[in-house]
């Protein structure tokens, strides 16, 4: 199968160009090859290429700093979706758009479903819900809704976390936002699960939106001393102990953007649909920090 792939350099498309090209012809876009802002270079470069799928993995996921850069989010997280999901329309082929928990406000109770109702709190949430919206006009679309990813490659929590425990003594961490972190190892099996159910299945419908995220649910502070945990059980040296770790509410930790409480996201849709089942977060946490100690240690 012929893939085009956004977002080569992101956490998510670094992984996936390394595992969809064991089977795949990926044609894989950067900033350098694919500037999203460029409507006619995208139907340009689709056409051109003419994939068998498209796969957008890119995203404007800077959340505080898009309360300021609204029209770049809006280009990237809302009309660059439309334009891709457009040329998958014109050359008859699906597309896999990857989104967020952040569409939610965060005041369910319990885990959202996937047709619960959209209502983001931020730029970065509403741009992205624009964008599944955009994206939905193609009959052939996979909407992945994603929490909290991580991974070796790139900027996030868990990197953050170790690295501010070699610099630092103590920590304020938020406990009252809950979700589920996401590796990106487990995002990039799911969407091989969809590439392998369409090459299996093609006349079966298969398509809309899915709920892809770790197993069980943490916030922010467990989430950081679960990282502490994993470094000091392989006498990682830090300055920082699990004890001088401190849970804060999020009114104490002042944001451009608000972020949902609750996070919270129900996979059996997905599971069931693909027959897979997810790993907790724990263990992707452990695999990864462990991974990274290795790549230390070259």
């Amino acid at each position: 199968m012929k893939i085009f792939l956004t977002g080569k350099n992101g956490q998510l498309g670094s992984r996936l160009e390394l595992d969809l090209k064991k089977s795949h012809d990926v044609i894989a876009m950067d900033r350098e090859t694919l500037d999203l802002r460029d409507v006619e270079l995208i139907k340009d470069k689709t056409l051109q290429v003419k994939p068998d799928l498209i796969i957008n993995a890119a995203a404007y996921n800077y959340v505080d700093l898009a309360e300021k850069e609204k029209d770049l989010a809006r280009q990237i997280n809302s009309l660059a979706p439309r334009v891709l999901s457009d040329s998958a329309k014109v050359l008859d082929i699906p597309i896999i758009h990857i989104s967020t928990d952040y569409i939610f406000d965060g005041s369910k109770k319990g885990s959202y479903e996937e047709d619960d109702e959209a209502s983001p709190l931020s730029v970065y949430g509403k741009t992205k819900w624009e964008g599944e919206e955009l994206v939905r006009q193609n009959p052939k679309h996979f909407i992945l809704r994603t929490s909290w990813i991580f991974s070796t490659y790139g900027h996030n929590f868990l990197k953050t976390i170790i690295k501010l425990a070699q610099e630092k003594t103590s920590l304020n961490v938020i406990n009252d936002q809950w979700g589920s972190p996401t590796s990106v190892k487990t995002l990039s099996e799911a969407i091989q699960a969809i590439i392998h159910k369409l090459q299996e299945q093609k006349h079966i419908d298969i398509y809309g939106t899915y709920h892809v995220a770790s197993d069980n649910e943490t916030n922010w502070y467990l989430y950081a001393s679960k990282i502490l945990d994993v470094l000091e059980s392989f006498k990682v040296q830090l300055k920082l102990k699990k004890n001088n770790i401190y849970p804060i509410a999020s009114s104490q930790y002042p944001q451009d953007a608000k972020r949902p409480k609750n996070s919270r996201m129900n996979t059996t849709k997905f599971k069931n649909t693909f027959m897979v089942e997810f790993p907790s977060w724990e263990n992707e946490v452990k695999d990864t920090v462990v991974q990274l100690i290795k790549d230390l240690n070259k």
